[in-house]
């Protein structure tokens, strides 16, 4: 590896990524955000998610929010040039992370075999739907896809038609799954092991992520079923204004909010007279508070279950979020100008999730346009300009970073 430079903690790293769409987005991100080199391989006319709306002075809000902190090289894989120059920047990469389809990779050169019998020490992530072999390898798949397999959704309907959780969280998992495997395969390296493949699929990733909880009932497999099961321990009720949601399983907050909401008669009630008893009765727990406290307003509510250290909530809506007073004082949102693209105005952006004390964690720069490091870093690859033209799939006369 590069030496490290004063930075984030993985400055020093360098990472292509040969991605489209969410998964090896974000994974890339990710590691920008620590302070890795990124560079975003991009086809002459950008990725997909550059045109996806909202879009303000060519720039993608959605492009935004999966590719930050990284660099950007637009290069035309369908020609020699193109291709050279990718392999050329992957034979001097730590790491690669993609989702191409393994025969597009192929087909560049750029699979696992042809990249480390160029680079032996490279951390290769592969990211695929369902895995590299087995009866669904050559299937498409998408976040709703992965949802649909793994059998959360008709847990999420209940008494209703199944429900996905509306956000692409198996997308999402598959990234954070990635990053944390690829650190530990540079760790290793760092240790005298060698490079090597990593293999991660969205319903392996997905599945180990959203099943434990419910492998609860599936654990012991030689064991009688349980007589009774958890309903749901998700149960927001309504007040007057608005809905809060919490959760009531210690002896210690069932006990405070019985005595907050004067509800003295649940402390006789068998379904919640111990933890077990009220994971399976939570519903009909909180429906008594509910009814107790139906003539209060959320910030009523919300007050005196904090006051009395109970853990409850308000359901916010984003924009409630966006001015809580905890988002706010942790920076969970950051607001910037970019002075390379004034024409932006103010850009808000969510923020790391992590702080660490010695190296900078930090949504530190806009996601750059199509090829905007085209001249930097194909020519410190000794490319010529008419070279990094035919690479980049443009005349020598044209931007190199154009906006889509």
């Amino acid at each position: 590896m590069a030496a490290r430079e004063r930075g984030g903690a993985c400055s020093g790293i360098r990472v292509v990524e040969l991605g489209t769409m969410v998964t090896a987005p974000l994974a890339g991100q990710l590691l920008a955000d620590f302070g890795a080199e990124v560079i975003k391989i991009e086809p002459p006319q950008g990725e997909i998610m550059r045109g996806i709306p909202p879009v303000f002075e060519g720039r993608s809000a959605a492009f935004a929010q999966w590719n930050r902190n990284k660099k950007c090289v637009a290069l035309d894989l369908k020609s020699p040039a193109g291709v050279s120059a990718a392999q050329k920047l992957v034979d001097g990469a730590d790491a690669l992370v993609t989702n191409f389809r393994p025969d597009v990779l192929k087909a560049f050169g750029l699979d696992y075999d042809a990249v480390a019998a160029r680079n032996p020490d490279i951390v290769y992530a592969a990211l695929t739907g369902f895995g590299p072999d087995g009866p669904y390898a050559e299937l498409p798949s998408y976040d709703m896809v992965i949802q649909g397999l793994v059998g959360l959704m008709p847990n999420q309907g209940g008494d209703g038609p199944p429900q996905p959780i509306k956000s692409p969280v198996a997308d999402k998992i598959s990234s954070y799954s990635a990053v944390m495997t690829i650190l530990a395969a540079l760790l290793h390296l760092k240790s005298g092991g060698a490079g090597q493949k990593i293999e991660i699929s969205m319903m392996d990733a997905y599945a180990n992520f959203i099943l434990p909880e419910l492998f609860y009932t599936r654990t012991f497999l030689d064991a009688p079923p349980p007589v009774q099961w958890v309903k749901s321990i998700y149960n927001p009720f309504e007040l007057s204004d608005g809905w809060v949601i919490g959760f009531l399983m210690t002896d210690r907050h069932f006990e405070g909010a019985c005595d907050t909401f004067g509800l003295d008669s649940m402390r006789g009630d068998p379904r919640f007279a111990d933890p077990g008893a009220r994971n399976i009765y939570q519903p009909e727990l909180m429906q008594e508070i509910a009814g107790a406290c139906s003539h209060m307003n959320v910030a009523q509510f919300v007050g005196l279950a904090r006051a009395n250290d109970l853990p409850f909530a308000p359901v916010n809506d984003l924009d409630q979020f966006m001015s809580d007073p905890q988002a706010l004082h942790n920076e969970t949102f950051v607001e910037f100008s970019d002075p390379d693209r004034p024409e932006l105005g103010r850009l808000k952006l969510l923020n790391s999730f992590a702080r660490m004390a010695g190296t900078p964690v930090d949504a530190r720069a806009f996601a750059p346009d199509v090829g905007a490091h085209n001249q930097e870093l194909l020519s410190a690859l000794g490319l010529s300009a008419e070279e990094i033209a035919a690479a980049s799939g443009r005349q020598p006369s044209q931007r190199d970073n154009a906006i889509v």
